[in-house]
């Protein structure tokens, strides 16, 4: 079977993944997420990474590898070229390269803003996770446009929910992930990142 490895910078993603992954794989592989503790750390590491998962497959592994990072405030199309050359750098085809009979074996994905926006996007995920919201508008306000929200999401999330008597002194990242994560769905979610991320794990499982 399949092994697909999922590196990420943090626990939310971790935790938020956990319960993503058995859907959207529906059988088709074993993953492992493995969380480097920040992004800086991540890239750090990611060419040695990139170069062991080349000799794994080499030595006849049948593994695939997604890197997903958060956008922060980084410009989208220079995180991803880098990712890109990284992986081009260790002979691993990606979604975006991929080699000359169509195989993939690295995805690189970037969540836009940060992960938060992947929850912004689906509302009926959060009402599931948080029952005394009221019905909101996957047309109004943040919910319109997740991967657009100004002054920061994870932010924005937390004044929201706030607002309506949750989380009311902090916002703990990684039991909010845990909370909604589960109630999600693809079909309906409208932060194209997310969207993006699930078509490619399809592709990478092709």
């Amino acid at each position: 079977m399949v092994r697909l490895e999922i590196l990420v910078e943090e626990p939310s993603a971790e935790e938020a993944l956990r319960h993503l992954l058995p859907e959207l794989l529906r059988g088709r592989a074993r993953a492992k997420v493995i969380n480097l503790g920040s992004r800086y750390k991540l890239l750090k590491v990611l060419g040695d990474r990139l170069a062991a998962y080349r000799r794994r497959i080499d030595d006849g592994e049948d593994l695939r590898i997604v890197v997903l990072v958060d956008r922060d405030d980084d410009d989208c199309e220079k995180l991803k070229a880098q990712l890109e050359r990284l992986s081009a750098a260790a002979g691993l085809p990606t979604k975006s390269r991929p080699n000359a009979d169509g195989r993939i074996l690295v995805l690189n994905r970037i969540v836009v803003e940060e992960l938060e926006s992947w929850f912004i996007g689906d509302t009926a995920a959060l009402r599931a996770a948080f029952p005394k919201l009221s019905a909101m508008s996957s047309t109004f306000g943040m919910f319109r446009s997740p991967d657009n929200v100004a002054g920061g999401t994870w932010e924005s999330l937390h004044r929201f929910l706030k607002k309506h008597g949750i989380y009311q002194s902090s916002y703990p990242k990684v039991d909010a992930a845990r909370r909604i994560a589960p109630h999600m769905e693809a079909a309906v979610n409208r932060s194209t990142s997310f969207r993006h991320f699930v078509i490619g794990v399809e592709a990478i499982l092709a």
